[in-house]
């Protein structure tokens, strides 16, 4: 049988799991919510 197709979507995966992993780390190990300003209000 070709087993190319299913390690080309497992490549796929693996891609998409460790970009999302680096910009989860990239944002914060914890996000805030949505409203994360930075402390320079007048």
């Amino acid at each position: 049988m070709d087993t190319s197709w299913w390690l080309a979507l497992a490549a796929v995966i693996l891609l998409a799991l460790v970009a999302t992993l680096v910009d989860g780390w990239g944002r914060g190990r914890r996000p805030a919510g949505r409203r994360t300003r930075p402390p320079g209000r007048p």
